[in-house]
């Protein structure tokens, strides 16, 4: 009597130690591992295999066995035995049909299920199997996740027995335990996959608002993956000591897909502007076209009145005009596209224009917003759609601020609305300087930039060669912009000739 209440108080002490371990674990492999080390552990079995429903089958997810030294499935060697129907025939298929313990004496003596399969493996690998023990995995809604199968109940001489059956209340409470945190694993993972659905979707509807952007957040989130790894690998330098953990890639990862999401409140003509001028251009182009019908028709209707013609004078500065709007037509054709360098003597030349009349014209040359527009020194945005653009980050932060992020998820508003930051205090929205920005907001607006960069569809400049967007970002380093250490890993680590 004595011996069986201390085996009770064992085996129920090694099941709330079981039942916390399985509760701690985040990692899903792990999981799954646990649950068959401490299934053969207070069985002292030989072996286990533990199956996942999936469908109309049970999948083989871990296979563990001592003698053969196998230690297979998750992100280890790959099981390759194909998945069982789900059928009366089978013993684990059974158990999870019928949701019994199934207590096999010794399978070569038995004839009520077909074990052929058993006996394949024993023929193949020298293995004798002889007792097994199944047990069905049940949720909280009474449903079978899976299947754990034990096989060689061994004694304390390592002969093989069977399976103890006091052992089989026991083994319930595990599969009980490890139903439910495969459960609530699968649960977290699903919640997790619909979040990460939901954010792609939205940064997909924002950069595909714009064509040339539309894989910017996809190619940020992996290759912010792809930087942060290398900085991990760094055994020397600045970043020896640095780590990021597999949730550290995660929370990047989304903070990437994540960061322009403030574009969404940019007006579109404002994001696709490829010109100075942009939509502005062709009803400039069509009042030259007026201007150019006026000149004809005064200049015919006085030569139809004057007798016997027009002065040569009046003739004169009839071609003269003519030839204005001409030039001017191809002047402002050449300031307005993107890649012109608006200099002093453009600038004036601009002015100029603006202030040119034509007697018996009434139509100008250049109306004041389209002056401002046309003097744009460099790019083509003015100081109001630059504001617009740079608005981003602060509509990003606002729309932010209204999701409750996780704990795991708990820095992506602070890397975000800092990513335009630049170490010297002139990035945006903040003016932040060096001490205030983070690590992971510094290698976001590295790999921002570079991308925009090298860009090969963006309406308003040409993409420019790797070699020289890696030298922009040396030069921006150089400035106290960018971080120095950084930007050297990040050419170091070669990640920037992925860039197709």
């Amino acid at each position: 009597m004595q011996d069986k209440e201390r085996f009770k108080e064992d085996i129920e002490k090694k099941l709330i130690e079981i039942g916390i371990g399985l509760v701690a674990i985040k990692d899903w492999n792990l999981l799954l591992k646990k649950i068959v080390q401490e299934a053969i552990s207070i069985t002292n079995a030989d072996g286990g295999t533990l199956y996942l429903s999936k469908g109309s089958y049970l999948e083989h997810e871990i296979m563990q066995n001592k003698s053969l030294g196998i230690d297979k499935g998750a992100n280890d060697e790959v099981i390759q035995f194909a998945p069982l129907s789900i059928c009366m025939s089978n013993i684990a298929a059974y158990s999870a049909l019928k949701q019994e313990v199934i207590n096999i004496e010794n399978v070569y003596d038995s004839d009520l299920f077909d074990f052929s399969g058993p006996r394949e493996f024993d023929h193949d690998t020298g293995y004798r199997t002889k007792s097994m023990l199944v047990f069905p995995l049940i949720n909280r809604r009474s449903t079978v996740v899976g299947v754990l199968q034990l096989v060689n109940a061994l004694d304390e001489h390592d002969n093989v027995v069977p399976f103890d059956e006091r052992i089989e209340h026991v083994v319930l409470s595990i599969a009980s335990q490890a139903a439910i945190a495969i459960e609530n694993m699968q649960y977290m993972q699903e919640v997790r996959n619909l979040f990460e659905s939901f954010v792609k979707v939205i940064a997909k509807a924002i950069d595909e608002r714009t064509p040339y952007n539309s894989q910017h957040s996809e190619n940020l989130s992996v290759h912010i993956q792809s930087f942060a790894r290398y900085l991990t690998s760094c055994d020397k330098g600045p970043y020896k000591d640095k780590s990021f953990s597999e949730e550290d890639l995660y929370e990047l990862k989304t903070a990437a897909w994540l960061h322009d999401i403030g574009k969404i409140v940019v007006p579109i003509e404002t994001l696709d502007k490829s010109s100075r001028l942009a939509d502005k251009f062709t009803p400039l182009m069509s009042r030259y076209d007026l201007i150019i019908a006026k000149l004809h028709w005064h200049y015919y209707k006085d030569k139809a009145k004057k007798e016997p013609s027009i002065t040569a004078s009046e003739e004169a500065n009839f071609h003269k005009n003519l030839a204005y709007v001409e030039a001017t037509r191809t002047f402002i054709t050449l300031v307005n596209d993107s890649s012109t360098y608006v200099d002093k003597a453009i600038t004036e030349q601009l002015n100029n224009v603006y202030q040119h009349k034509i007697e018996g014209i009434d139509e100008p040359f250049l109306t004041d917003d389209e002056l401002e527009h046309l003097s744009i020194v460099r790019g083509t945005l003015t100081a109001k759609e630059r504001k617009e653009i740079e608005g981003h980050v602060t509509s990003g932060a606002r729309i932010l601020s209204k999701m409750q992020f996780p704990d795991y998820l708990q820095h992506i508003y602070e890397w975000i609305n800092h990513h335009h930051e630049y170490l010297d205090g002139s990035g945006y929205p903040n003016k932040l300087t060096e001490e205030h920005i983070p690590l992971e907001s510094r290698m976001m607006t590295i790999l921002d930039i570079y991308d925009a960069l090298v860009e090969r569809n963006r309406p308003y400049k040409k993409a420019i060669p790797k070699a020289k967007a890696l030298e922009i970002i040396r030069n921006m380093a150089a400035e106290n912009k960018l971080d120095t250490d950084l930007v050297n890993a990040f050419i170091d680590s070669r990640i920037w000739d992925s860039y197709l």
